[in-house]
């Protein structure tokens, strides 16, 4: 089954974000959106969310988007913003069940518990959340969002995580263990929508790449065919050189030196 939108259009501001953009993911892996900052990357999945005003249409698992009630889509997917700020203090805990909130199943006690600890949290749910690290409040959300749909797939259908830059404040150890969480989930046969920055874990991870540029899409389809070296060099604009590392013929992208 499939996430997807068609002539997607959005325009704020009067300034028009993204044109006539066609998106597909499926679900059983992870469908990477990256592109040049101002791309419309992020514009692209808040309009998937419905969280902005846009033309075109979308579906989810064959269904119109706009079919579904609130609670409905609230049970089938949930999103992960680049960045959360919260106006009172809460502690770990209240922040994480906020997912079971949203959850069609009854609440189940064990899952917050198993939430922290696939997030590398685990005792953290007494503290206090505003006197966490960055990099911890993003696992915190993280967490939040997985609680939501903790199981891949309810009644043959897959659930979905989108994800904004979910690896962006996290050091390299944290990075790879989100993206494992998410590859895990999509192996499970749920479905995974990430923002990425960072090409590298992006071709590590992704079975599917949009590529943005200037609110479009320049390519799409799986790494070896976007990550080309014509291909990136024109969306991000210096050299790019894409290479193959030994043993497992991993791709990677390095800048040109600019000599």
């Amino acid at each position: 089954m499939t996430f997807e939108g068609r002539s997607i259009a959005v325009t704020l501001g009067g300034r028009t974000i993204l044109s006539d953009v066609d998106f597909t993911a499926r679900a059983g892996g992870i469908t990477a959106i990256v592109g040049p900052n101002g791309s419309g990357k992020t514009t692209l999945l808040r309009a998937l969310c419905a969280e902005l005003p846009h033309g075109g249409r979308m579906r989810i698992n064959g269904r119109d988007v706009t079919a579904h009630s609130a609670s409905e889509l609230a049970s089938i997917r949930a999103v992960l913003p680049q960045s959360v700020t919260l106006a009172f203090p809460f502690a770990v805990s209240e922040i994480v069940q906020l997912g079971q909130v949203a959850r069609a199943a009854t609440p189940r006690a064990d899952l917050p518990g198993r939430v922290l600890a696939a997030v590398g949290l685990v005792g953290y749910g007494a503290r206090m959340y505003q006197d966490l690290s960055g990099g911890e409040q993003q696992r915190v959300q993280l967490a939040r969002v997985l609680l939501q749909v903790w199981e891949p797939v309810v009644d043959g259908a897959p659930r979905w995580l989108l994800l904004d830059e979910p690896v962006a404040s996290l050091d390299i150890g944290h990075q790879l263990m989100v993206m494992r969480l998410a590859q895990d989930y999509g192996a499970r046969g749920g479905g995974v929508i990430a923002v990425m920055h960072d090409l590298n874990l992006t071709a590590m991870f992704a079975s599917h790449v949009v590529l943005m540029r200037r609110g479009r899409v320049a390519a799409a389809g799986a790494v070896p065919r976007v990550f080309t070296d014509a291909t990136l060099s024109a969306a991000y604009g210096p050299a790019l050189r894409v290479n193959s590392a030994p043993p497992d013929g991993t791709h990677f992208v390095l800048p040109h030196s600019a000599a």
